[in-house]
């Protein structure tokens, strides 16, 4: 499923959604969905009816239930993306094998009905260091392709049927402003000339970039992407390291070349790490700096640029303002 999503996402911005599928999947627990007033997910189409003790989150686009250690995590796509991942949903056996590269077993999957109509959805459980959470994606279509994913622990008093009862809630409005998106995230940044935002991405980063194009599938632009880690935590000391194994996952730079390591303050932490080098494209060679700050949650935010050798220079007092004004949300 994320080599589909890399794919689909290609036509926003190559690298968006590598950050985005890195960052997932914690959700829920529950009694009944009856009485509960319809809550709308900040920053997307969703609205539904939350589950007990369900509250919404200022780390991602979702709710999250802290004394559970639950959630239910909203992602939106391009509505371009839904017909390969409904062929995947549709499929059980395509959807256990590709679910299975990222260490979730799928047990089955099954249509519902849903306030937003038909759904598919996927159930089965996901193994997270020591612990197992049980978990529950549904796929929908509306001005967006709609993902949500609820996961809480497998010992938790968490009711499969509640579960759905909730998902079948769903109901998906008008697509919010991108100022109204861009206040929904995590974390605060503001672009600079000459880059401008082109759209944010599953409630979890923004996507900018310098140029009359929006859509650069050839990545000829220079391009800057800033997004929030929600799954797992990271000490300051680790935030290099982990920096390095982010990048050479990242399409594109596979195989950057590190020139130089930087200890910065960045994004209210005075740990933060900075890599720059160079990396080799389809448009050719270009420069690229990976900013990594961590907050006082173990959860960081990271910021990725490049562009062409002879364009990086003169767009380095714009990076740095842009680095500069990212902070967490409070």
């Amino acid at each position: 499923m994320i080599n589909v999503i890399k794919r689909t996402a290609q036509n926003a911005g190559r690298t968006a959604l590598h950050f985005l599928m890195g960052c997932v999947l914690v959700a829920g627990l529950a009694t009944s969905v009856s009485a509960q007033e319809r809550t709308a997910i900040s920053g997307t189409t969703v609205s539904l009816a939350p589950l007990k003790g369900f509250v919404p989150s200022s780390k991602f686009a979702g709710l999250e239930h802290a004394e559970a250690k639950a959630s239910v995590l909203v992602v939106e796509l391009p509505a371009e993306a839904h017909p390969q991942l409904s062929a995947l949903f549709a499929n059980l056996e395509t959807a256990k094998t590709n679910f299975a590269k990222q260490n979730i077993t799928i047990d089955d999957a099954e249509d519902i009905e849903t306030a937003a109509g038909k759904g598919r959805i996927l159930t089965g459980q996901q193994a997270l260091g020591a612990a197992t959470f049980d978990k529950w994606i549904v796929l929908l279509k509306g001005a967006k392709t709609v993902m949500i994913t609820v996961q809480a622990p497998e010992d938790s008093d968490l009711d499969g049927d509640d579960i759905v009862a909730m998902l079948k809630s769903v109901s998906l409005g008008a697509e919010p402003t991108l100022d109204q998106k861009l206040a929904a995230l995590p974390f605060r940044v503001r672009a600079t000339e000459p880059f401008r935002v082109v759209d944010t991405f599953g409630g979890l980063g923004v996507l900018m970039t310098s140029g009359p194009l929006n859509v650069d599938p050839k990545g000829s632009q220079p391009m800057l992407i800033v997004s929030y880690q929600t799954g797992g935590q990271v000490a300051a000391g680790q935030l290099a390291a982990v920096g390095e194994k982010l990048l050479s996952t990242t399409r594109g730079f596979e195989k950057a070349e590190i020139t130089k390591r930087d200890k910065i303050a960045f994004a209210g932490s005075s740990d933060g790490s900075l890599l720059s080098g160079t990396t080799v494209g389809d448009s050719g060679r270009k420069r690229f700096a990976q900013y990594m700050g961590v907050g006082a949650d173990g959860r960081f935010v990271r910021m990725i640029v490049s562009a062409d050798e002879a364009t990086f220079p003169n767009l380095e007092p714009a990076i740095k303002a842009i680095a500069d004004s990212i902070a967490f949300a409070q």
